[in-house]
């Protein structure tokens, strides 16, 4: 006798059908929260890439260039600030028509016109480095953040959505008086490049960071270009009369705050641009 074959007695078909027809249900039940787990998976924050070598090696390279315009400079503001301090030590200060004191402001007017051309031959490699920065880090941000996240994912991105987290917020540095620019530039250099013990939250606000740093930069070199162009030409005027006028000190005080973080220097050319970016963005990370 083939029990496979063996028919069910007729008064236990309903119980065999309510048997069936439950299994059914219950398979339908898992495969559906198994479509619904695996949407779920889907919807996770992907994984991002703000700092591919690319990056990396653009922020090493401002960096760099921004030291050699620093040593390039550093000469010439010595220069500088020795023959400033002779001519208020000559107490010429009120004494330009005496033959002495226009000498001493005339030699100062010709190292001033050294800084100026300088900064006028170096600064184009500056703003290509921190244009190539400002613009890779663009690139990835939209990619990365813009394309891969919704607004939702962004949120949590930026601003931390899991309590249980918790990592050490990165040092900020956007627009930090005290430090030199190629310091400033390397420090930036330095988290990039150990980038991978850091969480998402951290890199995303980091590079935006970075990226309204380079763009305020960026601003600030072609501003400066102009500027000098303007402060070349008075200053050749001024030396047919051996006069030392307030903007040129102003100026100086300006590129040696820009350059090495001189506090206390009075910043003409290095103020942020009009629509303060500092009153506009303030970073998490920041107390």
């Amino acid at each position: 006798m083939n029990v496979f074959r063996t028919r069910l007695p007729a008064r236990h078909l309903p119980a065999a059908r309510a048997f069936t027809g439950n299994r059914v249900i219950e398979f339908s039940i898992i495969l559906s929260l198994l479509v619904s787990v695996h949407a779920l998976a889907g919807t996770q924050a992907p994984t991002i890439r703000l700092f591919p070598t690319t990056v990396v090696e653009d922020l090493r390279q401002t960096s760099a260039v921004a030291k050699e315009m620093e040593s390039g400079l550093q000469e010439v503001i010595a220069r500088l600030d020795q023959q400033q301090q002779l001519y208020q030590e000559s107490k010429c200060d009120g004494a330009e028509d005496d033959p002495g004191c226009q000498r001493l402001a005339r030699q100062l007017g010709a190292t001033y016109l050294d800084m100026l051309g300088i900064m006028e031959e170096r600064l184009p490699d500056m703003e290509h480095t921190v244009n190539n920065t400002r613009l890779s880090l663009e690139k990835r941000l939209r990619s990365e953040l813009g394309n891969k996240m919704t607004p939702w994912m962004l949120q949590e991105t930026l601003l931390g959505g899991n309590s249980r987290e918790t990592s050490a917020p990165s040092p900020v540095m956007r627009g930090r008086s005290g430090m030199r620019l190629s310091e400033r530039f390397k420090r930036y250099y330095e988290l990039v490049a150990s980038s991978s013990s850091q969480s998402d939250q951290s890199l995303a606000v980091l590079a935006s960071d970075i990226y309204l740093d380079m763009e305020e930069t960026s601003e600030l070199i072609a501003r400066t270009r102009e500027e000098i162009t303007r402060a070349t030409l008075i200053e050749q005027l001024n030396q047919s009369f051996g006069a030392i006028t307030p903007q040129m000190m102003e100026i100086v005080g300006g590129v040696k705050s820009i350059l090495f973080g001189d506090e206390t220097s009075q910043i003409q050319i290095a103020g942020p641009p009009p629509g303060s970016i500092e009153r506009a963005y303030r970073s998490p990370l920041e107390n």
